[in-house]
């Protein structure tokens, strides 16, 4: 009985091993596809559910990107980041909020920061090949290692194809699952620094808040 007790222990080790690996390669094909892309630009849609009162709010927006700088269009809202300084300008308001985010604010709104966040401190499990949408999509489970942070899991979908991230979720520790769907994504585009900076010549009347 303990042989066979022994053997099952090894059995599973080596599958949840095989699993990290698997999953940990597929990861890293995917990032080094974005990161050698240069400037992109996608659309997506943002899901946000919570489980707990069975609601859904959703929204369409666009994104603009090259390395750690981004800018993000959503109905109410646009956020500017070049590397450093962060403008998030609130359109019912007319106002905008500069900040320096810390690299933890970033995890929550930073493309290139989701794409890599896998490299340390999550335990990775690969879930396998799902069909969605005409597209054979392969699966990864991101658990933190910590339990004190804001979420609980990150599901990532990757395109077999291409190796570009589908879909991201992330549920956070209130119940929220937060689904990011990459529509289109497009590489080769000429994006220049300003197009991660807040232009104050296109928002004359915008309120500036500086909160550094």
């Amino acid at each position: 009985m303990k042989i066979k007790l022994f053997t099952l222990f090894c059995l599973i080790t080596f599958t949840a091993g095989l699993s990290a690996q698997n999953a940990r390669e597929i990861l890293d094909k995917a990032s080094e596809t974005y990161n050698k892309a240069g400037a992109v630009t996608a659309s997506f849609t943002l899901d946000s559910k919570d489980t707990k009162a069975r609601t859904i709010h959703s929204y369409d927006g666009k994104a603009f990107m090259k390395g750690n700088k981004f800018r993000i269009e959503i109905p109410d809202a646009i956020t500017w980041f070049d590397g450093t300084t962060q403008w998030v300008y609130i359109k019912d308001t007319e106002e905008v909020n500069i900040s320096n985010p810390t690299g933890e604010e970033l995890q929550a709104i930073s493309p290139s920061v989701l794409f890599n966040i896998y490299k340390k401190g999550f335990n990775l499990s690969y879930k396998g090949e799902k069909r969605l949408n005409g597209k054979s999509l392969y699966e990864v489970e991101l658990i933190p290692q910590k339990k004190s942070g804001d979420f609980t899991k990150i599901v990532v979908m990757i395109d077999k194809a291409n190796n570009i991230f589908s879909r991201i979720t992330v549920t956070d520790k209130a119940g929220i699952e937060n689904t990011l769907i990459i529509k289109s994504y497009q590489t080769g585009n000429n994006l220049t620094d300003d197009t991660f900076q807040f232009s104050k010549k296109e928002y004359p009347r915008a309120e500036i808040v500086d909160l550094r």
